[in-house]
């Protein structure tokens, strides 16, 4: 797994990359993806959980990027790939420009809170239960992409265990797998489960 990234240098990051009027998945890939999993699906998550979660479409192809990556985390795979098709996705760039700007701060406040400790929950066997939850929450929003912000929910979960993910932190891993289990639970319920 990677060392520690705090969140704000990781927005920073994305920042950066490319000129072009859309920002695409692959380019968010190659900034994040060498650093490991935990950014990536946070990214992907936050991309869900943020308002820009509420542009049609976003919540099933960032569900279906983390259900993919996901499940690579599952297999051991030492770093993410998704297909070129999903690479080429995008959003406008002055979208995320906006969103990231209006989420610096918090990302600030969010890093003081965020340092390795319980590093056993974000390495070895508990990666491969984090990818598992990964997978279900990720295949959970394409459903929940009909209610308006419904995906929200478990993107947030997801959030929470990439959070602990990328700065090694295994209390922010708890606090994700959760509700993720609860999200899991209640959406097979509520799916006739």
């Amino acid at each position: 797994m990677s060392e520690a990234t705090t969140l704000t240098a990781l927005f920073e990051s994305l920042d950066a990359v490319g000129e072009g009027e859309r920002l695409s998945i692959g380019e968010v890939l190659s900034v994040i993806g060498a650093r490991g999993y935990g950014p990536l699906v946070l990214v992907l998550a936050l991309i869900a959980a943020l308002p820009t979660g509420a542009v049609p479409g976003i919540p099933t192809i960032c569900g279906v990027c983390i259900a993919l990556v996901s499940a690579q985390l599952v297999f051991g795979k030492a770093v993410p790939w998704l297909p070129k098709r999903l690479k080429q996705l995008s959003i406008e760039r002055s979208r995320y420009k906006q969103v990231s700007y209006r989420i610096k701060p918090w990302t600030r406040r969010i890093d003081r809170l965020v340092r390795p400790r319980l590093t056993a929950l974000t390495e070895g066997a508990a990666t491969r239960v984090i990818g598992l939850a990964g997978v279900a929450l990720g295949l959970c929003m394409i459903p929940l992409e009909v209610i308006p912000f419904a995906a929200a929910a478990p993107a947030m979960a997801i959030a929470l265990t990439g959070l602990g993910l990328t700065g090694r932190d295994g209390v922010w891993v708890l606090a994700g797998l959760v509700p993720a289990g609860l999200a899991v639970w209640l959406i097979t319920r509520l799916l006739g489960g």
